[in-house]
């Protein structure tokens, strides 16, 4: 199953979705980092071993954050997107990984492409 940590500012509309399509999603706010620093919520997503889901493209620093031995990175660039397709295309790249890991990886999921990166 993918266990996913939602950085706070993942809105509840996106977290409610993944939930109802049997994905193990829990907030920030949930876990206890409620205006806690980048730095705690990358160390947060390690230590429950979930992938860390969030709009800051800050969390693209791999000199800052190292993914290696993290679960993964999904940082969503919504800038060019609506709402409707702020929750369908994430939602999409999670219910089609099926068994696939995203350890140590970065993905970038833009309105018409998806980059992945890995450390």
């Amino acid at each position: 199953m993918i266990k996913i940590l939602a950085d706070e500012c993942i809105h509840a509309d996106l977290v409610s979705a993944l939930k109802k399509a049997g994905l193990d999603v829990i907030t920030a706010s949930k876990a206890g980092l409620s205006a806690k620093n980048d730095e705690d919520i990358f160390a947060k997503a390690n230590s429950l071993k979930r992938i860390l889901l969030t709009f800051d493209r800050g969390f693209g620093d791999i000199f800052r954050f190292d993914i290696s031995g993290s679960q993964g990175v999904v940082i969503l660039l919504i800038s060019q997107m609506d709402k409707t397709e702020i929750i369908n295309i994430p939602l999409a790249f999670f219910t089609t990984l099926g068994k696939r890991r995203l350890t140590s990886q970065l993905v970038i999921i833009g309105k018409h492409r998806i980059r992945i990166s890995r450390r």
